[in-house]
């Protein structure tokens, strides 16, 4: 065989083994890896927080508080009490993609010992709870809703609620609060736009690759495997329906989650109160150490204002 005809088929022979490996990729690889995060568990966060794996690291007034949705996914989580007497209103702290409620107890710490009961547990597909898919807020909002109905069940007087999340958990927080009005407030830490838009750019950060197409692709895949509509996931539209006062929290040098999006989200609040709240020195993982005594100032002051009966939702 001549040697310009070799080189010809193993170029040929290559570009058909990269589409075969590109469309592998797309159909049995890729599709999951937005929808199956990794669960975080409770000997992984030992390694980060050995002292605060539970509230009753802090308190003893707390108690195991797992539901039930879609008739067969149990969320796991935990109800802990005020700290004070009687309590202001309840909060739900919602975590992040691949993390788990043990994420959040330095919150639950802050607001519990500031006269707030707080709910906190594992998303589906996250921790410990059920469920196989992660749709970012396509279920997972009325997940929040079904919290809140548990909650007044089991204590009656624990209202009003407020709701805060990071991350994919403050995704969910604006879809939530723009369904359900029980939530007279809510805290929004580090929210992404579009579901779509933050998947390409994880694509991009993972593999140094421009391209929308693949992971377009991919994406097709993913909502036939977890039966939900990736455009459905848009909390820069959702802001539209939301009158409750709403703080939008961002690091502003968050290089997963560009602070755009939070502004984005941000100028699209339909409510009248609204806050936007820039930390300049912190990332996508930091808001809390970056943010100090001040940023956790700013938190319980958010929730001792807003956090109250409502009224009409002006």
């Amino acid at each position: 065989m001549k040697p310009w005809l070799r080189i010809s088929l193993l170029v040929v022979l290559l570009v058909l083994g990269i589409g075969v490996a590109i469309n592998y990729a797309v159909e049995n690889v890729l599709p999951y890896s937005p929808i199956r995060p990794h669960r975080c568990t409770r000997d992984e966060m030992a390694k980060y927080s050995p002292d605060l794996l539970s509230p009753g690291a802090f308190t003893n007034n707390w108690g195991e508080f797992d539901i039930t949705v879609d008739d067969s996914i149990s969320l796991k989580g935990w109800f802990v009490h005020s700290q004070a007497q009687p309590a202001r209103g309840t909060i739900i702290i919602l975590h992040g993609i691949g993390s788990c409620r043990i994420a959040m107890l330095s919150d639950a710490r802050l607001l519990s010992g500031s006269g707030f009961n707080c709910i906190l547990y594992d998303s589906r597909a996250n921790g410990e709870s059920g469920g196989l898919n992660c749709t970012f807020g396509y279920y997972e909002k009325h997940d929040v809703s079904s919290y809140i109905d548990s909650a007044l069940a089991r204590y009656p007087d624990c209202g009003p609620f407020g709701i805060m999340g990071d991350s994919f958990g403050a995704a969910v927080t604006i879809q939530a609060l723009a369904i359900d009005k029980r939530l007279v407030c809510g805290v929004a830490e580090s929210p992404f736009s579009t579901l779509r838009e933050v998947v390409h750019d994880y694509f991009r950060q993972m593999f140094h690759v421009p391209m929308d197409l693949i992971p377009d692709a991919a994406l097709k895949h993913s909502e036939r495997i977890a039966h939900f509509s990736v455009d459905s996931v848009r909390p820069v539209d959702d802001a539209r329906l939301i009158l409750q006062p709403t703080m939008i929290v961002h690091g502003e040098v968050d290089s997963k989650i560009s602070a755009e999006y939070g502004k984005r989200v941000f100028k699209n609040l339909a409510s009248s109160v609204k806050q936007l709240y820039l930390i300049s020195q912190a990332g996508h993982d930091n808001l809390g150490s970056a943010g100090g005594i001040e940023y956790q100032q700013a938190l319980v002051g958010f929730f001792e204002k807003h956090l109250v009966p409502s009224g009409p939702v002006k």
